[in-house]
């Protein structure tokens, strides 16, 4: 909330929209549990056609997706199958899932197959705790004891972001919609090399790349998180403008 209540304070006639994704949050579904990536894009898609309901033909829209989100966010653009159709003016990640980092070895991925096929709902904890993803002792202690944040995902949840990091990877090229990415230096969850491979790949008009060598995974929790908002505001007035 303190991100959303930041683009509120500092801009007139803006909206925020925000969801929790299925078996997240406050949303329905098996916890940390989806049947297909699908699901994740299905519900991406219908909150953007909410969101474009309510625009008129002046409206600016820009997204902003963490982890998880940047993955789903770009898998529902990029990928072809979805025909993503509503404009938007620009695209903020925050250390996006391009490929996660993961306990499971080439050598064990036939097993997350295998496993997949007899029990898709098997948990497979977390490896991560709090301090893994905020040097904000604060908010790591918010992330330990949050009820409605699961300290697992299913093995069909692995299997499904593994597969979908997979197809995006090599897409990068053909995003063209302006995009700022932040990247985190230290990510446990996140493999910050990947992201920034991928976001190389994009148009240099289109895109900028700023990295944070000591910063953990949650860069909207992090101890100097304010500045990183004012680089993001910076970053959306510059885009706002240069629209036409």
């Amino acid at each position: 909330m303190e991100l959303v209540t930041f683009w509120l304070k500092n801009y007139v006639d803006v909206a925020i929209t925000v969801f929790d994704s299925v078996g997240h949050g406050r949303s329905g579904g098996t916890r940390a549990h989806v049947n297909s990536f699908k699901d994740y894009v299905g519900d991406f898609l219908k909150v953007s056609e909410y969101v474009q309901s309510k625009n008129n033909e002046d409206t600016q829209t820009f997204i902003c997706a963490h982890s998880l989100g940047g993955l789903v966010t770009l898998t529902g653009i990029l990928d072809t199958s979805y025909g993503f159709p509503f404009p938007l003016k620009g695209l903020i990640f925050s250390s996006p899932c391009i490929r996660p980092h993961t306990p499971l070895s080439a050598v064990s991925l036939p097993l997350l197959e295998t496993l997949n096929k007899i029990t898709p709902k098997l948990h497979l904890p977390l490896i991560y705790k709090g301090a893994d993803l905020t040097r904000d002792s604060d908010r790591a202690n918010d992330f330990d004891t949050d009820s409605l944040i699961p300290k697992f995902m299913s093995v069909r949840m692995a299997k499904e972001i593994i597969d979908a990091s997979n197809k995006i990877i090599g897409l990068s090229y053909y995003l063209k919609i302006p995009s700022l990415f932040l990247i985190a230096g230290n990510d446990k969850v996140v493999d910050a090399g990947s992201t920034v491979l991928f976001a190389h790949g994009i148009d240099k008009q289109q895109t900028e790349v700023i990295q944070y060598p000591e910063h953990l995974h949650e860069l909207w929790n992090e101890t100097n998180r304010l500045e990183i908002f004012q680089t993001m505001k910076k970053w959306v007035d510059k885009e706002l403008k240069e629209s036409p």
